[in-house]
């Protein structure tokens, strides 16, 4: 019979501090319109602000064994999470569900505020060969962003550089209102992660890993756009931002590119689109001062951003 081993996390040591630059911590206010870079900019910040919290819960289920949480809930979970949030972990057996249950105004890595529950259902401790874990979002909001999400995760086991890939399929849901508008944004991708640090183990800032993702964004059931991965992401969370990789984002004849540098940890990426480039602000998810925006917003059938 499945046991319910309810653990509250306590009070964790703070957040491992680097030398990166740090700036407003809010994405909500993308101006007067909203662009595709700036949109998708923040939605690589949202999805990093639970993932981690992810891997560190999923990677921690299977040293729950009779009960009993191996080496305390800090090993359990790592320094690094949130200790605003409540996990509930259903079986010390496989498979077995965890939930990561977000109060009222919790605040983790990368500062965005959140509420809501994440559920995760793991077929085998995640460090073996064919582990499948799926994860949902159910009521989960991160500022004025309403955000539902299912994703399913496989563990490829080993590449050739002994690097153990975790591939995804993804499907998720983004709502939010500007200037009296309502966008909806639905993101379908397929993609992986390339772990060369930190897999097994539930700290959040020894994790370091290629990013991909592949597939379609569409907003409001009308605007189309394709994403490819040019270049891996480079994650490091011991730094708030992608050192590197670069994505590109394409609707009809029209390509625009996202680099995110070449391994330095700072708050800026590159956007580049109709032979312009303008730096965009990774924290803040926003164009820095002296990007025109007027007739480049992503409703514009040509010269969107």
């Amino acid at each position: 019979m499945k046991k319910n081993w309810i653990i509250a996390v306590g009070i964790v040591a703070a957040l491992f501090i680097t030398a990166c630059e740090k700036s407003e911590s809010d994405f909500e206010e993308l101006g007067e319109n909203v662009t595709m870079a700036e949109e998708e900019v923040a939605d690589l910040k949202a999805a990093e602000a639970t993932s981690s919290d992810v891997c560190s819960a999923r990677f921690g289920a299977h040293l729950l064994q009779g009960g009993m949480m191996v080496g305390g809930s800090q090993m359990f979970f790592g320094t690094g999470f949130p200790s605003c949030a409540t996990v509930t972990v259903d079986s010390d057996e496989f498979p077995k569900t965890i939930t990561i249950d977000y109060s009222e105004g919790c605040t983790g890595r990368m500062g965005l505020e959140k509420k809501g529950i994440v559920t995760i259902e793991m077929s085998d401790t995640i460090i073996n060969e064919g582990a499948v874990y799926t994860v949902t979002f159910t009521n989960m909001t991160m500022g004025q962003r309403e955000i539902s999400k299912t994703a399913t995760y496989t563990n490829e086991g080993l590449n050739d550089a002994e690097y153990w890939v975790i591939s995804f399929e993804s499907l998720s849901t983004t709502t939010f209102e500007k200037q009296d508008e309502v966008f909806t944004i639905v993101r379908e991708f397929t993609g992986e992660r390339e772990w060369m640090a930190g897999f097994d183990t539930p700290e959040a800032t020894d994790d370091i890993f290629l990013l991909t993702r592949n597939g379609s964004i569409t907003v409001n059931d009308e605007l189309k756009f394709s994403k490819n991965t040019i270049e891996p992401i480079l994650i490091d969370r011991s730094c708030d931002w992608p050192l590197s990789g670069i994505v590109e984002i394409t609707r009809a004849d029209e390509t625009m590119t996202i680099d995110y540098g070449t391994g330095e940890c700072d708050n800026i990426a590159l956007v580049t689109k109709d032979g312009e480039s303008e730096e965009i602000e990774l924290n803040s998810g926003q164009f820095r001062k002296g990007f025109q925006r007027n007739n480049k917003h992503m409703k514009q059938n040509k010269g969107w951003w």
